[in-house]
């Protein structure tokens, strides 16, 4: 229970060189499309088509700190205070869901940060504790009947008030078809070639990466960003441009995506709507509790002689 309810909190709180022959410029996609020559990737203005369907990580992160704002607001209302604060948290990992899609893409985060995320990087931001003790756990889960805690807990009464769990809509069914389609477009012919593809490039300048994500995860870049680091980004963004790996992978993804909008049409709508009900539920939330309270200025003023 008590690592759930972690979770559960720390949820409320979460891309030159001399190498081998490119593709060619334009690669026949599954569903007969071209992938059109990407001559600088960055992951943050790629789209893929269910992205229309689901909140972006920003707008993610708005109904997050709505969520928070509610869920404390209720535990108070409990005699209960969280160990959370209620102000927004800021942006944490990629800023679109492309971004880190299919590796390092961003060149300006490369000359920075190698292939860290600088400011935005999660170690820099480790998630706040969670409360403990019985009668705040009762609170937020409404597991202890003796006590007057609301049906569900507040963790409900918060999910209620953003609806985000509406009858006959499943809002994270585009997630979940947009992890299936990465997964099936890891295996796709076209984007093996392209990953061999850049793989052979990055080898022929020194560098021995089977796919785009090993870098990423180098235990050599962890401490910092050195200088071998940002000259290794550089030359997997000149791979990648040579290559053409981020345009073929995203046609190629984008095609699935696409048979699974069309399979899954009337769903798809449904999530869509609950997501855009969401968002405008949070955004009303964080702007009310931006502005001072009505009441609380009218008692003054009334209370202020003549």
């Amino acid at each position: 229970m008590r690592r759930h309810l972690a979770a559960l909190l720390t949820a409320a709180t979460a891309l030159t060189a001399s190498c081998a022959q490119p593709l060619p410029s334009s690669t026949t996609t599954p569903d007969g499309t071209t992938a059109p020559d990407t001559t600088t990737p960055d992951g943050t203005a790629l789209r893929l088509p269910l992205d229309d369907y689901q909140h972006s990580p920003v707008q993610g992160l708005a109904v997050t700190n709505a969520y928070r704002v509610l869920l404390i607001r209720c535990a108070r209302r409990h005699g209960r205070t969280l160990p959370i604060t209620s102000s927004p948290r800021p942006l944490v990992g990629p800023r679109t869901w492309t971004e880190r899609r299919y590796g390092l893409t961003d060149a300006a985060d490369a000359a920075s940060y190698g292939y860290g995320l600088g400011p935005r990087d999660p170690a820099r931001h480790p998630p706040e504790p969670a409360p403990l003790d019985p009668a705040t756990i009762a609170v937020i889960t409404g597991t202890d009947a003796g006590r007057d805690v609301p049906p569900g807990g507040c963790q409900e009464e918060t999910c209620k008030a953003l609806a985000m769990a509406p009858a006959g809509a499943d809002p994270s069914l585009p997630e979940h078809l947009s992890m299936l389609s990465f997964q099936r477009s890891r295996t796709d012919p076209r984007v093996r070639a392209a990953v061999e593809a850049w793989s052979a490039c990055m080898r022929a300048a020194g560098h021995s990466y089977a796919t785009p994500f090993d870098p990423i995860a180098d235990p050599a870049f962890r401490d910092g960003t050195s200088q071998k680091e940002l000259a290794t980004a550089r030359t997997d963004l000149a791979c990648k441009k040579r290559t053409n790996l981020v345009s073929i992978w995203l046609s190629v993804e984008s095609a699935y995506q696409r048979t699974m909008i069309a399979q899954n049409t009337t769903a798809l709508q449904a999530a869509k709507r609950a997501n855009e009900t969401t968002l405008r539920l949070a955004q009303e939330t964080l702007t009310a509790a931006e502005q001072p309270s009505t009441s609380s200025s009218h008692r003054r003023s009334s209370a202020t002689p003549e």
